[in-house]
């Protein structure tokens, strides 16, 4: 997500890097007169910017710009507040800038950003999200309710149980126009087993509704299986959720819980049985493991103006000669040659799985 700062900028313009001892360093920016924000911190921000959406070169270099006061900001919070990475972060980031290196370390590379300076970038998000908790966890200076996240949670996401089962394998008309007698009956007759056995299981949904039968007493009154022989899963389906198709969402959503129902498609070749249940049941643990990622959608709006008001502290001299070297490596550099690099949009942090 995009994050628009406010910003005290005094640029500078540079005609050479001669005339700039910080630019003869490297340096792109000088914060308060004292912090250095070096040619690679500066330009992985510029980079991000630039392939990030469309923006001008103008914007992109402001975006950069506000990126590093924020990155100054929040590195002098995080260290002004006593804190330091947890082993686990510490171990975390390690792993996801080894895992990522491996797939753009030479685009970063070429582009003029090692992997240490990565690693600087990583670190500054892991402490941008541990300030995040330290403020709006339990016993944080802004906390928000418990009860408010849980009716978050209960408001965008939803619970199932279910199992899905392939009934049959559709065959194109063309290609059964091609098949033997014998071969067409056999599929006839699988057909006819999937339709009987997709109206078994919609009698299982129906014992479900009517409040009788749980789903393990109800599979075994139909069709004298245990639920449980038959890969039920349970799981948590989110209102934007890329695992599922949209329909699906839709269909989950409109259920109440404690209700059972299918969802097929039009040959009715295979079907998901599902079963909405309780989000906040314990027997799930669903709320304890999806509840930091609705502290994380509950915060954002309080954090960016937080930081907001931590940058208000902070203003950059551009050193211009660096910069447009920068932004000049970074446009002459064919990323076609990386694979997998134009989907790679060098995201800011996201929540942690």
């Amino acid at each position: 997500m995009k994050r628009i700062i406010s910003l005290t900028l005094l640029i500078l313009a540079v005609i050479t890097a001669f005339t700039s001892c910080s630019g003869m360093n490297g340096s792109t920016l000088t914060i308060n007169d004292q912090t250095e924000i070096d040619r690679e911190i500066f330009t992985y921000f510029l980079n991000q910017a630039y392939y990030g959406g469309n923006l001008s070169e103008e914007e992109c270099i402001n975006e950069a710009t506000s990126k590093c006061l924020e990155y100054t900001a929040v590195n002098t919070k995080f260290a002004r507040m006593g804190k330091t990475l947890s082993q686990n972060d510490k171990a975390a980031v390690a792993l996801e800038v080894n895992s990522l290196w491996r797939n753009f370390g030479a685009y970063l590379t070429e582009i003029g950003v090692s992997k240490d300076t990565f690693f600087k970038i990583k670190q500054y998000e892991y402490r941008k999200e541990d300030l995040r908790f330290a403020l709006y966890d339990t016993g944080g200076t802004m906390a928000i309710n418990e009860d408010y996240i849980k009716q978050y949670f209960t408001a965008n996401y939803v619970g199932i149980k279910y199992f899905y089962e392939e009934l049959y394998t559709v065959i194109p008309d063309e290609q059964l126009e091609t098949m033997s007698e014998a071969e067409q009956n056999a599929y006839a007759s699988q057909k006819k087993a999937a339709q009987e056995r997709y109206n078994s299981i919609s009698g299982i949904a129906n014992y479900v509704n009517s409040g009788v039968y749980t789903m393990d007493e109800a599979f075994m009154a139909v069709t004298g299986e245990v639920s449980a022989d038959i890969s039920v899963s349970a799981t948590v389906v989110g209102r934007s959720d890329s695992a599922f198709s949209p329909e699906f969402i839709e269909a989950v959503f409109k259920q109440a819980v404690g209700s059972a129902f299918i969802i097929t498609n039009s040959d009715r070749s295979y079907l998901y049985f599902i079963e909405r249940v309780d989000l906040l049941a314990d027997e799930y643990s669903f709320y304890e493991d999806y509840r930091d990622r609705c502290l994380v959608a509950l915060s954002d709006g309080f954090f960016v103006n937080e930081i907001n008001s931590w940058v208000q502290d902070y203003s950059a001299v551009r050193h211009l000669s660096v910069v447009n070297r920068c932004f000049s490596k970074i446009k002459s550099v064919d990323r076609s040659k990386y694979t997998g690099t134009d989907d790679y949009v060098f995201k800011s942090f996201e929540y942690k799985e």
